[in-house]
């Protein structure tokens, strides 16, 4: 549900099709994928750029997705509605969803947001390490003292009215970097389900990005999923390797919790550092699901956690 590839191939000008990042289209192929989301990262500020606008760089970035997209449509083709998912798949074509992670973008005008939704974006992660005009995240970049669960501060008025505007378009709204209290601002307003596109357990792991046992039975309520995110400090709070069994905990924890109904692969690939992970590409997928496997996972919950959880949050919410 969530990868920053093409903000890799912005700085290095690498291929999307084969390169050294933890996500190709070489690497998805062999990881056995279906769908992907791309996320358009881009950060609400840049200390380093007095000219930098937010609105401005995403836009560049989606040209970048779309130019890469063309030059391998053999391999992968976006997808606008549910429909596009079916028919890639008896095509035999993977499937590419642009996403934006940072909702600052609009500078908050909801105006721009349906512009974003015209050029294609079907899910928005509402903030990233900034407060923005949306709502406040549990990670504020300007604010590192708090780097806590923010239980006080959630959605804006203009976030609750970009909701609402997301639930009519038909895009899917992402929880992932907002803080508790916005979390359940989302939970109690929208009408479709949502994801927490890559976050993990705040159980196994205590880190203000992941989710509490009472999130997840929120979003489980809601009907949405919650992608678990490979990075190592959501994964594990001991400075060593993390393994893939490591990821595993997460899955089993969150089963144990309230099913596989509601699970989903987040990863975070070109986002995290690979330099400590065992699962630190997108074509060791089958290696992750061989060990849910010997976890106790069955071929039904695994076909579950890989696609079908997903694609019904996408066919309730994409028109």
């Amino acid at each position: 549900m969530h990868c920053d590839t093409i903000m890799e191939l912005m700085k290095s000008g690498k291929s999307l099709r084969s390169s050294d990042n933890m996500l190709d289209l070489e690497k998805m192929i062999k990881g056995d994928y279906l769908l992907q989301c791309f996320a358009m990262f881009v950060p609400y500020k840049n200390k380093d750029d007095a000219n930098y606008n937010p609105f401005h760089y995403c836009n560049l970035m989606i040209d970048k997705y779309y130019n890469e997209i063309e030059k391998n449509s053999d391999l992968i083709k976006p997808v606008l509605k549910y429909e596009d998912i079916e028919n890639n798949i008896k095509n035999n074509v993977m499937s590419s969803l642009l996403t934006i992670e940072e909702g600052g973008v609009c500078l908050g005008n909801i105006e721009f947001l349906r512009n974003f939704y015209r050029l294609g974006v079907r899910m928005v992660t509402l903030t990233w390490n900034f407060q923005n005009e949306l709502g406040y995240p549990n990670k504020d970049i300007m604010h590192p003292e708090k780097e806590s669960p923010n239980t006080t501060e959630g959605l804006t008025e203009k976030g609750f009215e970009f909701v609402k505007e997301m639930n009519k378009l038909g895009m899917v709204i992402d929880c992932s970097h907002l803080s508790d209290k916005g979390f359940y601002d989302v939970i109690n307003t929208t009408t479709k389900p949502i994801v927490c596109s890559h976050s993990s357990s705040r159980s196994v792991c205590n880190h203000p990005r992941n989710m509490t046992d009472d999130m997840l039975f929120k979003l489980k309520e809601n009907g949405g999923v919650v992608g678990i995110n490979y990075a190592h400090n959501f994964v594990i709070s001991e400075d060593r390797m993390e393994t893939i069994d490591d990821v595993v905990k997460h899955f089993v924890y969150v089963k144990n919790l309230i099913g596989v109904d509601n699970l989903g692969f987040g990863s975070d690939f070109d986002g995290i550092n690979k330099d400590d992970l065992e699962l630190n590409n997108a074509s060791l997928m089958g290696v992750l699901i061989d060990r849910l496997k010997q976890n106790g996972f069955t071929d039904e919950d695994i076909e579950k956690i890989s696609y079908k959880n997903v694609l019904r949050v996408f066919k309730a919410n994409l028109k």
